[in-house]
């Protein structure tokens, strides 16, 4: 009474084999066709790309010219303007080092000429300047 019939689920899974067959049977049609008639398949193919570049370059073009998109600004925080104090702090300090090395290498020379008291003048001018503009940046973030 109990008989098994006999089954093979991997050689039809959903019927995959017909579809396989008949995806053969048209690929050595078109195969076959391409082989007979291959001026036509070229000619075809050089149209198709002449219409595409034709296409591309009158009725799919748009006037407008491309920009970058605008990106949102970044909320308000304390943090950019930190940065920016930061970076103004360490172009001062690169600034003053330099101003040190011109105020100690006319210092050393034994003879000085009018070019060097010029200057050391502007110098020192130059370094007030830094100084007065660090002590107002001070100022400004202290006061509410």
């Amino acid at each position: 009474m109990n008989r098994k019939t006999p089954s093979d689920p991997a050689t039809d899974i959903l019927g995959m084999d017909g579809i396989r067959r008949h995806l053969r049977q048209v690929s050595g049609f078109c195969r076959e066709l391409v082989k007979r008639h291959p001026l036509y398949f070229f000619a075809g193919m050089l149209a198709c790309m002449l219409a595409s570049g034709i296409l591309a370059f009158t009725v799919m073009r748009t006037d407008e010219p491309h920009a970058l998109p605008a990106f949102p600004k970044p909320p308000a925080s304390g943090a950019g303007g930190a940065i920016t104090g930061i970076i103004d702090t360490y172009a001062a300090l690169n600034e003053v080092t330099a101003l040190q090395d011109t105020i100690a290498h006319i210092i050393e020379k034994d003879t000085l000429d009018a070019t060097d008291s010029i200057r050391l003048t502007e110098a020192l001018r130059r370094f007030e300047q830094i100084q007065q503009s660090i002590m107002n940046h001070k100022n400004n973030d202290t006061a509410p």
